[in-house]
This record gives C-alpha cells, structure tokens and sequence, in this order.
C-alpha cells in the first residue's frame, strides 16, 4: 500500500510538533547562552548567518511547538490534496518542490535581519499550491480557479488566525515559497511535456530521481542531527 505523499508530510508536520513541545522541556546552553532545546532547532537568523548553524534552515521547517501552526499547515496540505487531480506530483517530484519551495523560503527569511526567528512548513506548503496551480496552467493555458481559490484563503486564513493566536506570520517565507513553486511546477511539466503528449508513463519517477531525492533528504536529515548534537552538547 503506497502513502499518498500529503499525508506522508502531514504526519512529519504532526511529528515536527511533537519534537517541538518536547524540545521546550529541555534546556541547553550552547554559546554559553541558555535556552529550550526547540528554540535551537527553529531558524534563527543570527544563529545561521553568524554561526553557520545551517541545520535550522531544515530543521525550522517542521519544529514548533505551535498546535495552531501544526494543525493548520497539516490540513492546509491534506485540503491541497484533496482538490488536487495531479497525478503527475508522486512523492518524490511532491517532496523535491516542498524543500525546494521552503528552502527559497528560508533564504530569504534571512534578510529580514539577525533577531528574526521562523519555525513552520508554510513557505513549502505555499511553494506545492504554486506548483500544482502552475503545472495545470502549463499543461492546459488555464487558470485552476479551485486552486488559485484555495491558496488565496488559505493565504488570507492564515494571517488573520495567526494575528488572533498571537503567531507572527512569515510573510517572506510564504512568498519565496510561492516563488520556487511557480518556478517548479513549469520545470516539471516542461520536463514531462514529451511524455505526457505521447501518452507514455509520466507519473511514476525513474529509480535514480527517487535515489537522488531519497538520498538528499536522508544526508539532509543526518547533517541536521549532527550539526545539532554538536552545537548543543
């Protein structure tokens, strides 16, 4: 039985949480500075760019200790894939646009200067609407009104909920997600556009992208315990 990829990242949301929550009952003291061990793995600002604790840049997609932002992003992506009729977007091509998509996110998170700190998988979960809605306009030159619907209020939903809960919202993140998933979903059709139009195979991935793929989230999630354990120990 194959997990659908949205649940699949659902549940890493879900697990994020719970690493969050119990992160805020540890306290550690690197750099002679204390405080709880979930705050490490969130993306600091002046932690990345001064200490090269290049780590949060992943880690901060799935940690909080946030049960509003948890929720909410999980079925933010469960509502993606339920309106969504893409086969095309298996879990490897699902999984490679949403770091891809968080990862611009995060980057450009960094210019919102050294104090600012962002935690949440919302800049990859921007970053799939934008590819499902691009990869549609690609393929047919028509806009998915239910798509394009639903990333709006899901944008919108989000500020005011997160205002009223007191959760700062990272605008920036949310665009730069946005940006590498329109950059995506074009890529990935213009990639597939010769076997789509000749009906042959198009939605599973070639062995070698699942390894490629598989292979970097693996060396991604290794390097992050690592660095981590080293930074906090």
């Amino acid at each position: 039985m194959t997990v659908r990829p949205a649940y699949l990242l659902a549940a890493m949301i879900i697990l994020g949480w719970v690493i969050g929550v119990a992160g805020d009952n540890i306290t550690v003291c690197p750099l002679d500075t204390c405080a709880r061990a979930s705050f490490y793995l969130y993306q600091v600002n002046l932690l990345v760019v001064n200490y090269h604790q290049f780590y949060e840049l992943f880690s901060s997609n799935f940690v909080t200790d946030s049960l509003y932002d948890a929720a909410f992003n999980a079925l933010a992506v469960i509502i993606l894939d339920r309106i969504s009729d893409s086969s095309q977007f298996n879990t490897s091509r699902y999984l490679a646009i949403f770091f891809f998509s968080a990862a611009i996110g995060n980057i450009l998170t960094l210019f919102e200067g050294p104090n600012y700190v962002s935690a949440g998988a919302s800049g990859g979960i921007f970053g799939l609407y934008a590819a499902i809605f691009s990869f549609s306009w690609a393929e047919e030159r028509k806009i998915d009104n239910a798509t394009l619907g639903i990333f709006l209020i899901i944008f919108i939903t989000s500020i005011l909920i997160g205002e009223a809960n007191g959760v700062s919202v990272n605008y920036v993140a949310h665009l730069g997600g946005a940006i590498g998933g329109f950059i995506s979903g074009p890529l990935l059709y213009m990639i597939l556009a010769p076997k789509i139009q000749s009906y042959s195979q198009s939605t599973e991935s070639s062995k070698t992208t699942k390894l490629i793929v598989s292979g970097i989230l693996i060396a991604l999630t290794i390097g992050t315990i690592w660095q981590f354990y080293v930074f906090v120990s």
